[in-house]
């Protein structure tokens, strides 16, 4: 950041005197592509707030995306909540994204906070007990999980049924 300052400090005195600065990020290469046009746009991005909440168990509500063979969950466990010790075939890679909690893992309490991340391999026991504050998380899993698609295709019916 400070070098930036610099720099745009160096670059207003420069054009003070009549002289031309140099880019201010020397090196840096102009985009050549096309913008994608909205349409495009719209069939590759999505905000994840626009994402529907899901309720997973009691207590921990996620919005999910999938892919053709990939799955990512954006959840939240409520403070004061418990998720069960379970265990599931797809890999899974947690981000602690805020809060903290006690994960259960193979019958074991590991303290996990905000900046942590855990690599679950297949088949391994894992829960979590949620404590006094929120926990937001983001569940990277390697094959899509077929129990969560049931549960979000279940919301988007719902939703659809709403309009």
């Amino acid at each position: 950041m400070k070098n930036r300052i610099t720099a745009l400090v160096l670059s207003g005195a420069l054009a003070m005197v009549g002289l031309t600065p140099a880019p201010l990020f020397a090196g840096q290469k102009k985009p050549q592509e096309p913008v994608a046009t909205p349409e495009e746009f719209k069939a590759r991005v999505i905000r994840q707030t626009d994402l529907p909440m899901t309720e997973l168990v009691p207590g921990s509500n996620s919005r999910l995306i999938a892919g053709e063979q990939s799955m990512i969950s954006f959840l939240k466990m409520d403070k004061g909540s418990y998720f069960a010790p379970h265990r599931h075939h797809q890999e899974q890679i947690m981000i602690v994204l805020e809060g903290y909690c006690d994960e259960i893992i193979e019958g074991k309490l590991y303290r996990v906070q905000k900046g942590d991340v855990i690599v679950l391999p297949s088949n391994i026991e894992h829960g979590a007990y949620i404590y006094d504050e929120d926990v937001h998380v983001i569940d990277v899993f390697g094959e899509v999980r077929a129990d969560y698609m049931v549960k979000l295709l279940q919301v988007m019916a719902t939703l659809n049924k709403k309009k």
